[in-house]
């Protein structure tokens, strides 16, 4: 027989593992200067640690988003090559706060996905398009704002995603799903300012 044991002594069968392993943020020499920290190294929108002039990016960063309100810690190489140039910004003086939208892509096989946002909570998740037919866009929503969105097998609607994510606004999700509605003028609308 071929599986896995259990802590409790139990076997459970199976012909494949796949384990997946997180890392851990190394914050111990935070600890020892006395920074703040909490799932990695707490930081404000500017990147600056509760050490005034200490500054930390990257996967440790655990950052104040002023998008989605919340601290957010992004374990992606695109977070690292953003997070340290806007630091460097605010350690000359110059205002930076990180406000990028979180953004992840993957390519598997004939599948090629993006993800844009951040939902840590949502109380609805609608498509544009047939997620059988393997050409959406999926949305998670929280009282009608876009809080995130995964485009899967359809291109050049991250801009639009990000927008939607980005202003913080209700939007019509009638209009949402339809793929008869350009993502583009959907995010346009929202986005223009009042007058």
């Amino acid at each position: 027989m071929e599986g896995v044991r259990t802590g409790d002594g139990r076997t459970v069968e199976g012909d494949l593992v796949l384990v997946g392993v997180g890392v851990v943020a190394r914050t111990e020499l935070a600890e020892e200067g006395g920074i703040a920290v909490g799932d990695g190294v707490l930081v404000d929108e500017r990147l600056q640690t509760s050490r005034e002039g200490v500054y930390a990016a990257g996967d440790v960063a655990n950052a104040w988003h002023p998008v989605f309100g919340a601290r957010i810690r992004v374990e992606h190489w695109a977070n690292a090559v953003h997070q340290g140039p806007a630091a460097a910004k605010n350690m000359l003086g110059v205002d930076a706060p990180y406000d990028r939208v979180p953004y992840f892509f993957s390519d598997q096989y004939d599948v090629g996905m993006e993800y844009s946002g951040h939902a840590a909570g949502w109380d609805r998740v609608i498509f544009r398009g047939d997620p059988e037919s393997s050409e959406f866009v999926a949305f998670w929503l929280k009282e009608g704002r876009v809080l995130a969105g995964m485009n899967v097998n359809v291109w050049e609607v991250t801009a639009s995603v990000q927008a939607l994510v980005r202003s913080s606004q209700p939007v019509d999700v009638d209009r949402l799903i339809d793929p008869d509605v350009s993502l583009r003028d959907l995010a346009a609308e929202i986005t223009a300012p009042m007058v």
